[in-house]
């Protein structure tokens, strides 16, 4: 079973402006499911440790975060907002969902436990209100994390503001991942994260 404070964790640390740094990910490698009690705890610690240093964690309705990590050196706030996998309807490997500012507009990540090859992921979406959205997805950050392209933000700030979870599969090379995410209140979180968002 996945530990729940610990993704949250990974969500918040891929998330902030130090994400592809290799203390970063060493933090993140014991996160993962079969590791045993006190690797786990180290690591929930560790990883507790570096995403609380310099970070705003603000509690939404419908189980969303805000997360705002200031940038040690000196640049924009990283902003996102995030919700955790359903543990009950996902495979171990899904995390969860992070909707973040860049610099071209808001990107969508589908954040994952179990590592992938670089590659181009194919990500089908489907919203519960039936809308199916399928896109090539980039891995990024060391591998925990598929980034989705420019134009699935359209959906995110239209289809789905409307729909209470998204069901997701991700094929790759040699693995595939499918799960649910409760994206209910992601309107409201949304609009919080547009309003959020650092002027560049």
């Amino acid at each position: 079973m996945k530990s729940l404070h610990c993704v949250l964790a990974v969500i918040a640390l891929l998330s902030s402006p130090n994400a592809r740094s290799e203390q970063a990910n060493s933090a993140t490698r014991g996160c993962v499911t079969g590791v045993g009690v006190a690797r786990q705890q180290e690591c929930d610690s560790a990883v507790s440790k570096q995403v609380g240093s310099g970070s705003n964690i603000i509690l939404l309705s419908g189980g969303w975060q805000l997360v705002k990590t200031k940038d040690p050196s000196g640049g924009p706030d990283a902003v996102s907002i995030m919700h955790v996998a359903d543990a009950k309807r996902s495979d171990i490997g899904l995390a969860g969902l992070s909707l973040q500012c860049g610099r071209q507009g808001i990107e969508i990540l589908l954040i994952i436990l179990e590592r992938m090859s670089r590659g181009e992921p194919k990500v089908t979406l489907t919203s519960g209100n039936g809308r199916i959205a399928v896109f090539d997805a980039s891995v990024v950050q060391a591998g925990q994390a598929l980034l989705l392209p420019g134009n699935a933000a359209e959906f995110a700030s239209r289809d789905w503001q409307q729909a209470d979870e998204l069901s997701v599969e991700i094929e790759g090379k040699s693995t595939s991942i499918r799960g649910t995410v409760p994206i209910g209140g992601l309107a409201g979180a949304y609009r919080l994260l547009t309003e959020s968002c650092p002027v560049r």
